[in-house]
């Protein structure tokens, strides 16, 4: 095989942590400085030793225990915060029925989603042909405004060669790198990838109504037969990707507030990126107005609401405009592992480590395609200033070779870990010299069940399909109903909570 035309991998790093305490994460740094504080107050006679005794050697559990398979000083605080809602009774939410109907009256949330406002704008964008109004979701917590698209491609990824993969990835790469620039508005690019198994005579009942108007023809009678013979589910995808802008970033102008701004900027930053998915490979189909988000929202919380949206879209209400699907559930349980949303039940992973070895292109085809369950897989982009990737890299590559130094010059053994990893700081510098740009990414994943058994017989049976593509998932223990809205398309994420990459 030539040169040109050698097959590409693709390798993951080591999960990297750079902050304050540089690779320390802050939950250890704070229970570091409890020891010596403990250590301190003994020795000067402020407290009395025992007493520090058991201090230090709660710290040293926290530094060294494991709570689930998770390092206790990670987990601990998700899970006292959950049971401190529990005991006030705050994980379990209703929606407050109304007894005077009010129009101006805001909907009422649950707390996961409190912050969250929805806003609708009208556009004229012929180079991608959306003409109409598209929704906005603010949240005011973060900080953020973002836009929502809906994007597909030729099904052909599958079917190409490695190296033709290879290409499209460049290309798709290349629609994100246009946010990592100097001063860019946009702090997150969220991909949604949704899928569920849905019924084969709704299939055939969709074809049949787009040919009704067409003649007979054996071939098109043949391959409906077929379909309603041959399975009695199919498998029903739906990529949603979220531009996210920071308030905090727009360039202010006198006269305009700033959520004026950042909902203009948001608007355009969406329709540059939806020509450049244009161009990738990719079709964006539409961008999602305020209704468009509300039903997705509503059918990814809970899939048997789809056809109650369905009677509503159709209803003479609609037909009027006075009647559109409520934003947010009626129900909200937030459990330990799971999380209950009216009729459906949630659970949710983080990526703890990506495949350890280099893969090909296609490498997440068994996850992505091979599940007969509803689930949701988000990927969180979050790219990088220039400035940023290359004083990340000084520090990190320092960092790695002063500490090879330190074991050297102190006799212990250099592992071979502490080697790849200022291989790979090397080969991120080496890359950013030549061009490339870097993104944090964070990986979650959804499973959505109509009961709590079939929800853990799919759960067992989705871990180890991951295990296979070699991802380590680690369940959101305490934070389930956090990682139930960072799968909708509502532009709130807790990426930056459970660590960077």
């Amino acid at each position: 095989m030539s040169e040109s035309t050698r097959l590409r991998a693709y390798r993951f790093g080591e999960r990297r942590r750079s902050g304050m305490f540089g690779t320390v994460p802050p939950s250890l740094a704070a229970v570091g400085a409890v020891a010596l504080i403990a250590g301190w107050m003994a020795i000067a006679g402020y407290v009395p030793i025992p007493i520090c005794v058991a201090v230090v050697a709660g710290c040293a559990w926290l530094w060294f225990g494991k709570i689930r398979e998770r390092p206790a000083h990670e987990i601990l605080p998700a899970l006292v915060m959950w049971w401190w809602r529990r005991l006030r009774s705050r994980n379990r939410w209703y929606r407050p029925v109304a007894l005077v109907a009010d129009g101006e009256a805001t909907a009422a949330l649950p707390p996961v989603l409190a912050g969250l406002d929805l806003y609708e704008i009208d556009v004229d964008w012929p180079t991608i042909g959306q003409t109409g109004p598209v929704g906005i979701v603010r949240d005011r917590q973060a900080g953020t405004v973002t836009a929502v698209v809906r994007v597909c491609g030729d099904g052909q990824f599958g079917l190409v060669d490695p190296v033709g993969q290879d290409m499209r990835i460049d290309e798709w790469g290349g629609a994100i790198a246009g946010f990592a620039r100097e001063h860019s508005p946009v702090t997150r690019v969220t991909f949604h990838d949704w899928t569920s198994p849905m019924p084969i005579r709704d299939s055939v009942a969709r074809l049949e109504s787009a040919w009704a108007d067409e003649a007979e023809h054996p071939a098109r009678n043949s391959y409906l037969q077929l379909l309603r013979d041959t399975s009695a589910t199919v498998i029903d995808h739906e990529v949603l990707v979220e531009v996210t802008v920071d308030l905090n970033r727009v360039s202010k102008t006198r006269g305009e507030t700033s959520l004026s701004i950042g909902l203009r900027t948001v608007s355009e930053q969406t329709r540059l990126f939806a020509g450049r998915l244009n161009t990738s490979g990719l079709r964006v189909e539409s961008v999602l107005s305020a209704s468009d988000l509300v039903t997705a929202m509503r059918v990814r919380s809970d899939p048997s609401a789809v056809e109650h949206l369905a009677t509503l879209t159709h209803s003479l209400a609609a037909a009027t405009g006075t009647a559109a699907p409520t934003f947010g559930p009626m129900y909200v349980d937030d459990r330990l592992g799971s999380v209950v949303v009216d009729g459906a039940w949630h659970r949710s992973w983080w990526f703890a480590r990506w495949p350890r070895r280099e893969v090909a292109g296609s490498w997440l085809d068994s996850l992505v395609f091979d599940s007969d369950c509803t689930r949701t897989f988000t990927t969180v982009f979050e790219p990088l200033a220039p400035s940023r990737s290359d004083n990340d890299v000084d520090r990190e590559r320092t960092q790695r070779e002063a500490n090879i130094e330190t074991r050297r010059r102190k006799g212990f053994i250099v592992r071979r870990a502490d080697e790849k990893a200022v291989a790979e700081v090397e080969s991120r510098e080496i890359e950013l010299a030549t061009g490339y740009v870097e993104c944090l990414y964070t990986g979650l994943l959804t499973l959505t069940a109509s009961t709590s058994d079939r929800l853990d017989q799919q759960a067992a049976d989705l871990e180890q399909v991951a295990a296979n593509a070699g991802i380590e998932l680690q369940p959101l223990w305490g934070r389930q109903g956090d990682g139930w809205v960072a799968s909708l398309p509502l532009g709130r994420t807790l990426a930056r909570r459970i660590g960077d990459r």
